[in-house]
């Protein structure tokens, strides 16, 4: 005999191969279907409904998948003689019971965990229309942007795009913008490099997270300029670093004062062309003393 399935509303918004699941799994656990019995085959089961064939091969799929039935070759589809509840029932009382034998103790976090839940998170926004302001930090000049032109060239590249624009890209980012850059950097700051040494990142923050763990060990000593970005500051915590503040004059970072403070830096951090949050430009005898710092470093 083939159990009577009612479909609940056929101009409902929930797909029709969902109401059909959801009417096997209901009579399921409340015991009208139970094990070992067969369901009927999908070709019938469609026709005693009035639909597709499909439509109720997706429903015994999203069964199958969730373990209220079991399809036994060239048989059919049977209910599953142990069902995804009495399953979560039998583990959740496992858990309880190793939850009373177990010794309560207080929940700890990893160090990094805890690095970064004591550090402070600043984010930059786009104010609303009659909110903003002037020189805010880190915000581009927005009303300049020439939108116009931007979605002009995204449509026409986007009407036929490349294979490789649809798939994975290099790790390292976009090999042609990567060649771009680096031969800017070359014009620009006299900056020798090639795009296999160029690497593509969502922004400054995620470059100094990224610097900060491939370069410092946890206990490493980092130099900061005092006052610097928070995020800079932040990034090096976060990867356990013990950071000393090193405070900016006129000429800016000040080698001789870091020195005196700790003599065993792993990294400093500087912002030499335009010092943030003073704006002081370093001069050049102490941006040679630092690079000279940089390569006595470099051969230990």
């Amino acid at each position: 005999m083939i159990p009577f399935i009612q479909l609940d509303d056929r101009d409902s918004a929930v797909p029709l191969y969902r109401q059909i699941y959801e009417a096997v799994r209901r009579a399921i656990l409340i015991g009208e279907f139970a094990a070992p019995m067969r369901l009927p085959a999908t070709r019938l089961l469609a026709e005693q409904l009035g639909v597709a064939r499909m439509t109720v091969v997706n429903a015994y799929e999203q069964l199958l998948a969730e373990g209220y039935v079991e399809g036994k070759g060239g048989s059919g589809t049977y209910v599953a003689a142990m069902l995804p509840e009495e399953l979560l029932r039998v583990r959740e009382e496992k858990l309880l019971r190793s939850k009373e034998s177990a010794k309560p103790r207080k929940p700890s976090l990893l160090r990094r965990g805890k690095w970064l839940a004591s550090t402070s998170v600043t984010t930059l926004r786009v104010q609303a229309d009659g909110d903003h302001y002037a020189f805010q930090n880190g915000l581009p000049a927005l009303d300049e942007f020439p939108f116009k032109v931007w979605s002009q060239l995204a449509s026409r590249r986007l009407r036929n795009p490349p294979r490789e624009l649809l798939g994975y890209g290099d790790p390292a980012g976009y090999l042609p913008l990567r060649a771009g850059i680096a031969a800017h950097l070359k014009s620009a700051r006299a900056v020798h490099c090639d795009a296999v040494q160029v690497i593509i990142v969502a922004g400054a923050q995620q470059a100094l997270d990224l610097t900060a763990r491939i370069l410092l060990d946890p206990g490493d000593v980092a130099w900061v300029e005092d006052p610097c970005y928070p995020g800079a500051h932040n990034a090096l915590l976060s990867a356990g670093a013990k950071v000393i503040p090193v405070p900016v004059d006129k000429e800016g970072f000040d080698l001789a004062k870091a020195a005196r403070q700790s003599k065993q830096a792993r990294l400093v951090y500087v912002t030499p062309s335009h010092q943030f949050p003073l704006g002081v430009t370093m001069s050049l005898s102490r941006r040679l003393a630092l690079l000279e710092w940089g390569r006595v470093l470099a051969l230990l």
